[in-house]
């Protein structure tokens, strides 16, 4: 499976010196316990790789532009049960990781389209969540849904696709808030092909009110085999085992 998917992202007011609206590529490649991750900007040629065996649970980061790469352990993947059952048994927890209640409802608008042949669900989610720190909001997440696959670069297990937690971002921005969700409504799940993302972040201690917007679009499907030279190494790429260490490679939806 290949996934082409082009984000867009807007600020409001914009922070200066600043590219906004600011967008990119990504592309997903996934066959068997094997998965692809390239970060490009633009139409331009990919600049950051990660490669992935869900099997060995090892992996691959990969700076294009340097031409060196490191290893890496693929995360361990960690349920919304796995965390609830560590803060009931650990509630004065040495890392502060406090459980936000986030009142979220999912509406279907009844509209259906179709996208690579495959018919689409309309779907309106809206999360609202009380901090009690910097500032609170609201986020509307505005998609279409088809029922196939999702592209992920983390080795995150199918159950994770009926985890509420894992189909629908958190305006929390902290690692130390894990949202609670309390839904109503049909569960996003499936492949998102079309979505407007838009997170309300109102004025609180004399800060600004802000207003973020993703918008995200699948440019290419393709369930065609990949050859086996999609998930190696390039050629002539130096190890260096320093790489983007202040930035280890993180779980996508």
């Amino acid at each position: 499976m290949k996934i082409t998917i082009r984000m867009v992202y807007t600020e409001a007011p914009a922070r200066p010196n600043v590219e906004n609206p600011m967008s990119h590529r990504v592309v997903y490649y996934k066959s068997g316990k094997m998965r692809r991750k390239d970060n490009a900007s633009g139409s331009e040629s990919p600049s950051l790789s990660s490669i992935a065996n869900c099997e060995t649970k090892s992996g691959l980061l990969i700076d294009m532009n340097a031409r060196e790469y490191r290893s890496y352990k693929v995360p361990k993947f960690q349920t919304e049960a796995d965390l609830r059952e560590y803060l009931q048994k650990n509630p004065d927890n040495p890392y502060h990781i406090a459980l936000v209640p986030v009142e979220s409802r999912t509406a279907d608008t009844g509209e259906r389209k179709k996208f690579f042949g495959f018919e689409a669900k309309h779907l309106i989610t809206t999360n609202r969540a009380a901090s009690g720190n910097s500032s609170d909001g609201e986020e509307i997440i505005d998609g279409w849904y088809i029922d196939h696959d999702e592209a992920d670069n983390n080795c995150a297990p199918d159950s994770a696709r009926a985890e509420l937690s894992h189909v629908i971002p958190t305006l929390l921005r902290g690692p130390m808030e894990i949202p609670e969700f309390h839904h109503t409504g049909p569960l996003p799940t499936g492949l998102v092909v079309k979505e407007t993302h838009t997170v309300h972040f109102t004025a609180k201690g004399g800060a600004a009110a802000r207003v973020i917007t993703a918008e995200d679009s699948v440019e290419e499907l393709s369930d065609s085999p990949l050859m086996p030279s999609v998930f190696e190494l390039p050629a002539g790429m130096k190890e260096n085992p320093q790489l983007w260490k202040a930035s280890p490679v993180q779980p996508k939806r």
